[in-house]
């Protein structure tokens, strides 16, 4: 456009264009003003995004929730589009409200019913529910009919026990457990939780070792729970206790208590390990229910002398450690122990030797524990990250039946019609009843080629169908995208990357931390930047138990281009190792980045998303995390590696920050503090949880060969707002992305 100096020139030459060039000159006055407004407004708005995300970034909510409320004005269609969003998500936020406040209210009018009608099972999971819609979970711990009800639970606990209904106390004390989880009353969580334990062991005892017993209980707690009763008792059940202790020596108990005195993050004592052992077995001479299978244990006068004799050896364990080793104390006192037991109960030695060392591994943490002969082929299955079977996910359900999860892709389940929801009752004609997972698992997995029937019942037939599969290598994919769009021909699901198409942000689900998680990833980014330059990331590590280290290593140093990631420690507090982050490796330092956890993440999960935090990589929303930052290592034992001992011997320490030294993640005996603790706290009801979860396995089963025009929307997640976690942080980033956007098109004019 010709410059003023110009213009007037002209108009001195050219005077019959005088009226031309006049408005010509108007309008290159007017232009510039208006350029400005543009980019002031443009302005205004990078700066209000980039308000948004600090604020976030800090924690700070409340800012957050003001900001929203000053929108730029503006009238561009990115602007209106995120008002949309923004208005959306707000009436979400108050369904959601106004739907947990009524649905508060009816819970604890159901549990007063329930109370009335001395339903104390049904009055406790109201209390329960109750508590999970409460902004604060410590008004429900306060109410009136609330701790009266807690009062008849405890009762009930106490009764039931008394009687030998081990499967209802042993309910009601998880649901105590659970109920005081969080609240101001940790004292009482950590009483609850270590009677829960304690009865939940007995219950365990009676599953393997009285089945017949056992099954009655189930039974009755069925009819009281108000499902239905489980399948009649199979005779095959008795004998499975046998293939629990097969191949048990003394010697692998023995190595492996000294493995756990010497090595072991607490240094325990030799003392509190041979104590743990004995209270294990002399528990056993207190349950005349297993004389169904121990008969010996009929005989009143025989339990009683062999709890007497245990109690003399526990008090005698302080003296003879004060004259000999810990390790000639053991030798010394199995051999004892055994000996007292061919003079009176009769157990078979293998189960002594199996409940002895379980009983001293409880005394240290919960990862901790021997790997006995018959769980060897499980737990190598699960370290490798793959494993011969028919490739579904089980679990069991409320009512104790083996419920399946969801079918992997491209497995043998997959395209043999297993669907989610189903219930496996028998495998290869014979019944799960009574079945644990870890049962089913061995039953069903087995040599590659092989074939194996399960039975299956499911809601909408009404018969059983029989499906015959075919073993094969399955390998168990960690890393997602948004939506599967389709199935190729090999069963490799292909994935859209991109939760927002228009404003670029991309969704990465991460389910575990395996050997190829890494280069997963990377392949994800390379489909996304085929598509798009991403403007935001969301990465999703809720219900992410963790895995391997080197690959947490590796993820973390994704977003983080130099310092920590993660150091190692041991019981005196010494540095064992330090990783450190390569600045050549954070190929994504420069993305926004929000990371979703909740109580399901753990381990690698909280190295990713604690190290993201401590270098304010990304913004973290969600729940506080499980709390396990610990490294385990494994040790063979016995003859011809038939068994392992799992140690914990070191406790991760994330980053550094301007506040101190990095936090210890572990939840450890009586601790308040652990965990990842996000910056942006959004809790989810179980309901939400529930329905969320199955929503997205639901729209992810593509059929091949069907239209699969009965397969949900997964987008219903947010436009209905069923997953309010993963909609705060689509919203943290589309404000983000306003700026994002803005500086990529004042960059672009400002080159071309």
């Amino acid at each position: 456009m010709p410059s003023a100096a110009l213009l007037l020139l002209l108009l001195r030459i050219l005077p019959n264009m005088r009226k031309f060039y006049t408005l010509l000159l108007l309008l290159t006055c007017l232009v510039s003003p208006l350029t400005l407004s543009v980019a002031h407004a443009q302005d205004l708005t990078e700066e209000w995004s980039v308000r948004v995300w600090s604020a976030a970034s800090d924690g700070k909510w409340d800012v957050v929730e003001t900001l929203f409320e000053t929108v730029p004005e503006g009238s561009s269609e990115m602007l209106k589009v995120f008002r949309s969003d923004l208005a959306l998500f707000k009436q979400h936020r108050k369904e959601e409200q106004n739907s947990n406040t009524l649905a508060r209210k009816e819970a604890l009018t159901e549990m007063r019913g329930f109370a009335k009608e001395a339903k104390v099972m049904q009055a406790m999971q109201s209390a329960i529910k109750a508590q999970t819609l409460s902004k604060d979970i410590n008004t429900v711990l306060y109410d009136e009919g609330t701790q009266q009800v807690l009062s008849e639970v405890k009762e009930s606990i106490q009764s039931n026990t008394d009687n030998g209904n081990l499967l209802v106390a042993q309910t009601l004390a998880f649901y105590l457990r659970t109920f005081y989880e969080d609240t101001a009353r940790r004292d009482l969580y950590e009483l609850w939780k270590k009677r829960h334990e304690e009865i939940a062991t007995d219950a365990m005892l009676l599953r393997y070792y009285a089945p017949v017993y056992h099954h009655e209980l189930w039974s009755e707690q069925a009819i009281l729970r108000g499902d239905d009763p489980p399948d009649p008792f199979q005779e095959k059940t008795k004998d499975l206790w046998k293939e629990r202790v097969d191949d048990i020596s003394t010697f692998m108990v023995i190595q492996s208590l000294r493995k756990a005195e010497a090595e072991h993050m607490d240094q325990i004592s030799w003392k509190e390990l041979l104590v743990g052992g004995l209270e294990s077995v002399r528990r056993i001479g207190g349950l005349p229910e297993l004389a169904e299978t121990f008969p010996k244990l009929n005989e009143a006068e025989l339990r009683a002398s062999w709890q007497a004799t245990i109690d003399e050896e526990t008090q005698s364990i302080p003296q003879y450690l004060r004259h000999i080793s810990g390790h000639k104390t053991l030798v010394q006192l199995l051999k004892r122990i055994l000996a007292a037991n061919d003079g009176s109960l009769e157990l078979p030695q293998s189960v002594l030797l199996r409940e002895f060392g379980d009983g001293a591994m409880s005394k240290l943490d919960r990862y901790s524990a021997i790997v006995w002969p018959n769980e060897k082929r499980q737990f190598d299955q699960a370290t490798e990250g793959n494993f011969v079977g028919v490739g579904i996910v089980i679990r069991e359900s409320p009512t104790g039946e083996i419920l399946v999860v969801n079918p992997i892709d491209g497995a043998p389940a997959y395209y043999g019609g297993v669907v989610p929801e189903d219930i496996i009752t028998h495998v290869n004609g014979s019944s799960t009843s009574g079945w644990s997972v870890s049962d089913a698992v061995d039953k069903i997995t087995g040599k590659r080629g092989t074939a194996v029937t399960l039975t299956i019942k499911r809601e909408t037939q009404e018969e059983p169908l029989n499906l015959m599969l075919t073993r094969d290598r399955i390998i168990l994919r960690s890393v997602s995208g948004w939506n599967k769009k389709e199935i190729s021909e090999d069963g490799e699901p292909i994935w859209d990357w991109y939760i927002d198409p228009q404003n670029h942000i991309g969704y990465i689900k991460l389910t575990g931390f395996s050997k190829t998680s890494y280069a997963d990833i990377l392949a994800a980014i390379r489909d996304m930047q085929e598509v798009a330059e991403p403007n935001g990331l969301i990465l999703d590590l809720r219900h992410n138990p963790g895995g391997l280290l080197p690959t947490a290593r590796q993820i973390s140093n994704l977003f983080i281009k130099e310092g920590s990631i993660v150091s190692g420690e041991n019981a005196n507090g010494d540095m064992l190792f330090n990783m450190q982050a390569y600045a050549n490796r954070a190929y994504l330092s420069d993305w926004p980045l929000v990371v979703l956890i909740n109580q399901g993440s753990a381990s690698a999960s909280e190295i990713v998303s604690g190290s993201v935090q401590a270098h304010g990589a990304g913004i973290i929303v969600g729940q506080r995390s499980w709390g396990k930052g610990s490294v385990q290592t494994v040790h063979n034992i016995g003859s011809g590696d038939l068994a392992l001992v799992k140690l914990t011997t070191q406790f991760y320490r994330l980053p550094p920050t301007e506040d101190g030294p990095g936090r210890l993640v572990h939840k450890r005996e009586g601790s308040t503090d652990w965990g990842v603790v996000p910056d942006i706290e959004v809790r989810m009801s179980p309901e939400q949880i529930s329905t969320s979860n199955a929503l997205r396995r639901d729209s992810q089963m593509l059929i091949l060969g069907s239209d699969n025009a009965d397969i949900p929307n997964i987008n219903d997640l947010l436009t209905e707002g069923l997953d309010p976690q993963l909609e705060t942080a689509l919203l943290l980033l589309r404000a983000n992305a306003l700026a994002e956007t803005y500086s990529e098109f004042r960059h672009a004019r400002l080159t071309k």
